[in-house]
């Protein structure tokens, strides 16, 4: 399932690492392999990674941004209820230096069928982390589009 990312127009002069926050949701399961893969490599955090598996899929990150900046043996804990399986999912928040954002959105424009989360879900995939085929497959989003538009209130 590896693919290439598409080859950089013309790379800035500076990258832009400002951090970009963004929430997706992960099955418990996914969560629970992403923290075995980080006990199995010292020295990673979930932002790493993620980096990682986005490298794995040829999306280019800078050597640097693989060194994490504080060491975080687990992801938070999400409360997880009665009823709650494996494909559960969380949501989970993760802050990625803005280049890298850009690189990921840029390689989703050549895979429209994918979202940003089943980008992250193949990268884990790339690393060895268990991810079942129906999670990299994005759900139809824009199921209201067919839809009439809302009526305006009129005062």
């Amino acid at each position: 399932m590896a693919r290439k990312a598409p080859e950089p127009a013309h790379p800035p002069a500076v990258l832009d690492r400002r951090p970009l926050a963004s929430n997706i949701e992960l099955p418990l399961y996914v969560r629970e392999g992403v923290e075995a893969y980080m006990v199995a490599n010292e020295d990673t955090t979930f932002r790493t990674v993620v980096m990682e598996g986005f490298r794995a899929l040829g999306i280019e990150i800078e050597d640097e941004d693989l060194v994490p900046e504080r060491a975080m043996r687990k992801l938070r804990q999400r409360e997880v209820k009665p009823g709650d399986t494996p494909d559960t999912r969380k949501p989970t928040s993760l802050k990625l230096p803005r280049y890298v954002r850009v690189r990921a959105e840029a390689y989703l424009l050549q895979y429209p069928e994918m979202r940003f989360r089943n980008l992250v879900m193949a990268g884990f995939r790339e690393l060895g982390i268990e991810v079942k085929d129906e999670d990299l497959i994005a759900e139809r989003q824009n199921v209201l589009a067919e839809a009439s538009p809302p009526r305006r209130r009129t005062a």
